[in-house]
């Protein structure tokens, strides 16, 4: 169901950029690091018997992000960053509840954390695109920091965007057709920002 992001209570923590550490080895370009690196199965889920004080959600799928600057590197008139950018699934707040994991068959099962995994790609889709955004952008030498905040809050706009769109058009009700269609779209997309 919808993911429900840290953004608004933990936006500090979201946009903490972590300078460079002289014991981290720096990752030219940058790197996208996920935890866990799999698809998401039932027991990455807190069983609860409420999620959200809502009765319509059956389970919730919680990412976070974080970007660290690996090293920053002097190109004359700017600078470039290398960056970490880390996705990790939110294991307290990713929930299933109890009567949908115990009533449910397990097609439906199935088809729901399948749809779980999409907000997760998306998640990591958001990952790469703040990656290359960053490749591809001349940083101030002075203000880098602001730069890059500016990056991150446009990519986590566009990343609510999707997770909002990827619900309506999925789940609202149930739409195998536009599952499949997300489907699609999210491994296109991945494949070709893994490629740049």
């Amino acid at each position: 169901m919808k993911l429900y992001f840290l953004l608004i209570t933990l936006w500090s923590l979201l946009l903490s950029i972590n300078e460079p550490r002289e014991k981290k080895e720096a990752v030219k370009g940058g790197v996208v690091s996920i935890n866990p690196n799999r698809p998401l199965n039932w027991n990455d889920f807190k069983k609860v018997n409420l999620i959200g004080n809502r009765s319509t959600i059956n389970a919730i799928t919680q990412s976070t992000c974080e970007i660290e600057i690996v090293k920053i590197n002097d190109q004359g008139d700017h600078v470039s960053l290398d960056i970490e950018v880390k996705i990790n699934l939110h294991k307290e707040l990713s929930q299933v509840k109890n009567d949908f994991f115990k009533t449910r068959d397990a097609a439906t099962k199935e088809r729901v954390l399948h749809h779980e995994n999409g907000h997760y790609l998306i998640a990591q889709i958001i990952g790469h695109r703040i990656l290359k955004a960053v490749n591809n952008y001349k940083f101030d030498k002075k203000n880098h920091r602001t730069q890059l905040n500016k990056i991150i809050k446009e990519n986590f706009k566009d990343w609510k965007r999707l997770d909002e769109q990827y619900d309506a058009q999925s789940t609202k009700p149930h739409n195998p057709e536009m599952q499949a269609r997300w489907d699609r779209f999210i491994a296109s997309e991945l494949q070709a920002l893994k490629q740049d």
